[in-house]
């Protein structure tokens, strides 16, 4: 008599995205289902807003609490000197995550832990990776002194984990510019191309919206997103114009304040890129993540960095008629007498995302 066949365990993976926006845990996503996809036993562990989102896009996996750091930003845009005042907290908070850790690996038995920037989502028993993209940190004006120490601290916590996947293609085509290439990568890295949740397929039947039809999608911290999603309802109100607007929040349902006027809060990642696909005049903060979305999607945009914060300006300036427009955020208001003709999405040396190819020996 022949043995039933026994069901294979599945390896457990235990990804711990940093709760700052959504922007970690949407370019994570990729790697996350793809792991699934491939029979891996997936643990998401993260804030309540991030494992509802999780939920949302992949309900079967496996999710469990893993508080972090607040970042919050004024009405006026990032403080440095408040960061600053906040740097013994936040410093405080690798110790902790390290002792999280411990739990968690005690409760799943991960055999891999993939960490997006949050340094201290590491055991000395489990091989451990950190995504970044961030190998320096862009500092303004009297702190420009600063950034090489700062990357050489970074490099040290990296070195720690046996593995740094850094989402980005080589110094020739590179989407992060300085923020990875300035200076030597450390030696445990791999350039592992973009991530985002979205890829470019052969597209049939996308309607695209009339030209002064706007999509805005709003990312980041508060109060920062909630300004700017006021600036630009505001400013649409007084055109007439059209505006679809996701803004993330995984509590909103959708609205319509006005006419022409439609405002989503958490939607599918299907549904964004559905929209993103049928519109050629887009809005989007110029965070990193968000950027390779639209590099994925071969898009165009207009970048709004959030005031004050050093990374985003940096990378508007970066890809600032290279691929995208960018606007200060406070000159949205006279958006009615902007040129918003955008040029068509450049398809020239566009790739295929590689994370696939790059961690095969993973997959």
């Amino acid at each position: 008599m022949n043995k039933p066949e026994t069901k294979k365990k599945k390896i457990p993976i235990l990804f711990c995205p940093l709760d700052w926006g959504l922007g970690h845990i949407a370019r994570d996503f990729p790697l996350i289902k793809e792991f699934h996809d491939k029979g891996y036993k997936v643990i998401v562990a993260a804030s309540p807003h991030i494992i509802k989102w999780v939920k949302a896009e992949l309900p079967e996996l496996t999710t469990t609490s893993f508080p972090g750091p607040r970042i919050t930003y004024g009405k006026k845009g990032f403080s440095f000197l408040k960061f600053i005042l906040s740097l013994p907290e936040l410093l405080k908070w690798p110790f902790r995550e390290k002792s999280i850790i411990q739990e968690l690996v005690k409760k799943y038995h991960p055999k891999i832990i993939v960490s997006d920037n949050r340094y201290g989502a590491r055991h000395k028993d489990v091989f451990s990776v950190i995504i970044t993209h961030q190998l320096m940190i862009k500092m303004p004006g009297l702190l420009k002194w600063l950034e090489y120490p700062v990357h050489w601290f970074i490099t040290l916590l990296i070195n720690r984990f046996d593995e740094c996947w850094i989402p980005d293609f080589t110094e020739d085509k590179s989407l992060a510019g300085d923020l990875v290439h300035k200076y030597p990568l450390p030696d445990n890295s791999r350039l592992i191309g973009p991530l985002s949740r979205f890829e470019k397929n052969d597209e049939k039947n996308i309607f695209v919206i009339p030209e002064k039809s706007v999509l805005a999608i709003i990312s980041g911290p508060e109060p920062q997103k909630s300004i700017l999603e006021k600036i630009l309802i505001t400013a649409f109100k007084r055109s007439g114009d059209g505006l679809t607007l996701f803004n993330g929040k995984t509590n909103q349902r959708s609205e319509s304040p006005a006419e022409k006027i439609i405002i989503y809060g958490h939607s599918s990642s299907s549904v964004m890129r559905k929209e993103i696909l049928r519109h050629n005049n887009i809005i989007v903060r110029s965070g990193y993540s968000t950027i390779m979305d639209m590099y994925a999607l071969g898009k165009k945009c207009l970048l709004v960095p959030t005031p004050g914060q050093t990374e985003q300006e940096y990378l508007a300036g970066f890809h600032k008629n290279r691929n995208h427009l960018i606007v200060n955020q406070n000159t949205l208001t006279q958006l009615d007498t902007m040129d918003l003709s955008f040029p068509p999405p450049d398809q020239n040396g566009h790739e295929a995302l590689i994370f696939r190819e790059k961690l095969k020996d993973f997959f």
